[in-house]
Order: C-alpha cells, then sequence, then structure tokens
C-alpha cells in the first residue's frame, strides 16, 4: 500500500468513528471495536489504527486505558477558528449568533499596537470593530479587528452582524486572504474578557493575535481573540 494510500485510508478511520459517535451510535462509555477488529475492518495495520485512534483522543472523542481499549467519551465540538476560512466557516452544524460590541469605525491604529506596521499601512490608518460570538448561545470567542484602510469604500457601513467578514470582503471588495501568521497563548481572562465571556478570571482560556495577508499587498486585517475551549477544542485542517 502506498503512502498516499495510508493517509487516505487512516482519515477515513478517523471519519467514520467521528460519525458513528456524533450520531449516536457508540455513547459515551461505550467501547469501540479493538485494534485487531479495526485492523480486520480496514484491511489494515495496527500502526495506522493507532494513529487514528490517538487523533480521536486528542480532538476528545475518546480516552485511551491500558488493558481497556478505547472508551468513548463526551465530544466537545470543533471550533475552527484557526483556519483562513473564519469562524463561521469552521462550527459546522452549530448555531453562531454574533453581538457587534463596536461598529467598524475608521481611526489611527493604536500607539501600542501589536504587530509593526509598514510606513504607509501606519499613515493610511485603520478600520476597527470588535464581535462576540455566540456558539448555541455560550458566549466562546471575543475578537477586536483592526483592518488596514485601503480599498475599503462605505466598509463602515457594513453590517456584520451574524455574517463572515471574509465572505463581505470577497463579495463586495474582491479581496481574499492568501496567507497569515497566528500567535496562540494559553492565558486566564482578566476581568472584562471574563465578563464578556461568563467565566471566572481563574478559568483558563486561548489568546491568539494574527496577522492575514491579503490579495491586496496593502490591505492587512489584524485580529485579537479570546477564546473559551470549555465546550469547544481548537482545530484546523490541512
Amino acid at each position: 500500500m502506498s503512502k498516499k494510500e495510508v493517509i487516505h485510508l487512516y482519515k477515513k478511520v478517523i471519519e467514520d468513528l467521528k460519525s458513528l459517535i456524533e450520531k449516536g451510535e457508540y455513547k459515551k462509555g461505550d467501547l469501540l471495536p479493538s485494534e485487531n477488529e479495526l485492523c480486520r475492518s480496514y484491511d489494515t495495520t495496527r500502526v495506522t489504527i493507532r494513529q487514528a485512534l490517538s487523533s480521536l483522543a486528542n480532538m476528545g472523542y475518546i480516552t485511551r486505558r491500558h488493558g481497556k481499549g478505547s472508551i468513548v467519551s463526551e465530544p466537545k465540538s470543533g471550533l475552527g477558528i484557526l483556519s483562513l476560512s473564519g469562524v463561521t466557516a469552521g462550527i459546522g452544524n452549530h448555531k453562531l449568533t454574533t453581538t457587534i460590541l463596536q461598529k467598524p469605525v475608521k481611526q489611527a491604529w493604536p500607539d501600542d499596537f501589536f504587530y509593526e506596521l509598514d510606513e504607509a499601512e501606519a499613515e493610511a490608518g485603520c478600520i476597527f470593530f470588535s464581535r462576540l460570538r455566540h456558539i448555541d448561545n455560550i458566549p466562546v470567542l471575543y475578537e477586536e479587528t483592526h483592518i488596514s484602510n485601503v480599498d475599503l469604500p462605505h466598509f463602515s457601513s457594513r453590517n456584520l452582524e451574524n455574517k463572515s467578514l471574509f465572505k463581505i470582503l470577497k463579495e463586495h471588495y474582491k479581496i481574499e486572504v492568501k496567507e497569515g501568521e497566528q500567535k496562540i497563548w494559553a492565558i486566564h481572562a482578566d476581568k472584562n474578557i471574563s465578563g464578556l465571556l461568563n467565566i471566572k478570571t481563574t478559568h483558563p482560556i486561548v489568546h491568539m493575535k494574527r496577522r492575514l495577508q491579503t490579495n491586496n499587498k496593502g490591505l492587512r486585517i489584524y485580529s485579537s481573540l479570546y477564546c473559551n475551549t470549555e465546550e469547544n477544542f481548537l482545530q484546523d485542517s490541512f
């Protein structure tokens, strides 16, 4: 079997078992078939099966116990905020709602901005807005976004409630994300963030700062995001 075929089979095992768990055919506390049984079912090696089961464990779908096997956990749902496709494309069938805390406004860049700006970008200023995203009515993600104020006429009047920023930029301005850089920390929420996400200040959250380059060389998107991962793990596909 070629390396490409092994990778395809490894992903198939993951998707098949995920689907069975999500449909309730394997419930919390149930044992999955043994490694030997899965090897026979997929006509593959134990190495491939173990890799697939390890991935499911990392996703929170199962726990692996020596001498017992793979036990179904209460699965969290995946949140694709790491993806350049954005949050809207990354939450699957869950209900996403958005509260606009600060409508888009043109302003100068903050003096203590978290990324270095080039001269032209700094002179042009930015468009700033902030949003609180809810998944299934639970506040999960607070985001502050700065966009280079370049070739975005009337953007300040756009309605960003329950809409994808990337989709708006593509449909109305022909702007698409081409690449990006992300920095991620695990922190404790301060008083303001904990209030927005309805958590205690001692609760750990994920803090991400990112810079996205678009097909317009002068236009970049900068975001500072705070994510409560208690009910959602972060995921992305490569």
